[in-house]
């Protein structure tokens, strides 16, 4: 996919696949959308889901105009890291200050990071990153969730342009040396460009440029969103790292949504080791042009923030694939009898039309099955027999939402 800050690349003309989902983006509707005063946001952090543990998070709950607090977050500053590729290394072309003016909490709960141009015709932004530097999934195998919540700023077509907002990570390996990227990794939970009413999310990793990444576009996905849009209301975007199962996956998500999976075979153990065996920082930031958007015009509107209402980082201990949570759903395997296991399949906060499992266990092909509801526990469930002990279980669900059908992810769990 398109990468967010490839920070240690030079710059070179854009690649194929920039060009044509910088296109994609740009055929979305040109509507002219006018500063919104009033976002609804969360009150605060969400409440920690059942099995989970908060391993950080900031509600941005200052009083107005004030920073950041210094014990959560760095400011970058300028238009490079020291030492590092000029430009942010993607061509953009602000300056990063540690000014109000740009990055601020508003009084309301939210941070908001503003890109402004001065009368020159020079623009300053802003820019954050994690004190931490050791997010990652339990050790031993577990999950790590990443998720915030934001309204993109709120501008369209015209006055968008040149407009690149971004949550995301990278390696912690890349803090202090700045010349090792992709190689220690980026993961990118959200990037948006030119006001489009569409998410990117997307894995860095491995050489540049190609590599077994496709490097600088990265592995990549992405979701075109309805109403209300991303620059008119707040969204939630989620990153979940499992070492849970196996093999391993990156996963993103929008509201709820499971949009992107990367699996640890996509590509080959050097890589995805040299991207994931260490700990990551967060950064928040508003870009102004650069490679992937093209450069602001005369028509881009100045002043125009993302707003943040919190960041929180999340983990779980893992259970062999044995049960978890998406964002919108729990699932497991229960141990039944010698031979026998029941999937089961708990929606949250909807009723689901219908649910499919696609499992398979040595001996079998995949197996594509309608499971039943009950009423008493909520769940859907089905028995996977002819299971000996040892063997392991992959399996998936289709589920239907509001008449729209969705695709989890793969698990396993392995018969005790």
């Amino acid at each position: 996919m398109l990468t967010a800050h490839e920070s240690n690349r030079s710059l070179r003309p854009q690649a194929l696949a920039r060009i044509r989902r910088l296109v994609s983006a740009l055929t979305l509707p040109l509507l002219m959308v006018v500063l919104d005063s009033s976002p609804v946001a969360e009150a605060s952090v969400p409440p920690t889901p059942s099995g989970w543990t908060l391993v950080w998070s900031d509600d941005f709950t200052g009083a107005a105009n004030t920073g950041v607090s210094s014990a959560n977050w760095i400011y970058d500053i300028g238009t490079s890291y020291p030492g590092g590729a000029p430009n942010w290394g993607t061509g953009e072309i602000e300056t990063m200050t540690n000014s109000t003016a740009n990055v601020y909490q508003d009084g309301a709960g939210n941070l908001n990071i503003k890109p402004i141009r001065s009368s020159s015709g020079a623009w300053t932004s802003g820019r954050i990153e994690t004190v931490r530097t050791n997010f990652a999934p339990p050790s031993g195998g577990g999950i790590l969730r990443v998720e915030a919540s934001i309204q993109l700023p709120n501008v369209t077509g015209a006055a968008a342009q040149g407009y690149w907002p971004a949550f995301w990570m990278l390696g912690a390996p890349f803090r202090g040396v700045y010349t090792n990227w992709p190689i220690v990794g980026e993961m990118d939970i959200l990037e948006n460009v030119n006001g489009a009413n569409q998410v990117w999310g997307t894995l860095h990793c491995g050489t540049s440029p190609g590599g077994p990444c496709n490097e600088t576009s990265g592995i990549g996905g992405t979701r075109i969103m309805g109403s209300p849009s991303l620059q008119t209301a707040f969204h939630k975007y989620t990153f979940e790292w499992d070492t849970s199962v196996s093999p391993n996956q990156l996963r993103w998500y929008v509201d709820g949504i499971h949009y992107h999976t990367v699996s640890q075979t996509a590509v080959d153990a050097s890589t995805w080791t040299n991207a994931t065996n260490h700990g990551y920082f967060i950064i928040l930031n508003v870009a102004m042009g650069g490679g992937w958007p093209g450069n602001p015009t005369s028509s881009t509107t100045s002043g125009a923030p993302m707003k943040v209402d919190y960041v929180a980082v999340w983990s779980k201990t893992g259970s062999g694939g044995g049960g978890g949570s998406g964002s919108e759903y729990t699932y497991g395997v229960n141990n039944v009898d010698s031979t026998q296991a029941l999937t089961w399949f708990k929606p949250s906060g909807f009723t689901a039309s219908y649910v499919i499992l696609h499992y398979i266990r040595p001996g079998i092909t995949q197996q594509n099955v309608n499971m039943s509801y009950s009423s008493g526990t909520a769940q859907w469930g089905y028995y996977v027999g002819g299971l000996s002990s040892g063997q392991t279980l992959s399996y998936s669900f289709t589920y239907n939402k509001n008449g729209v059908q969705y695709d989890t992810p793969t698990f396993t769990w392995t018969k005790p």
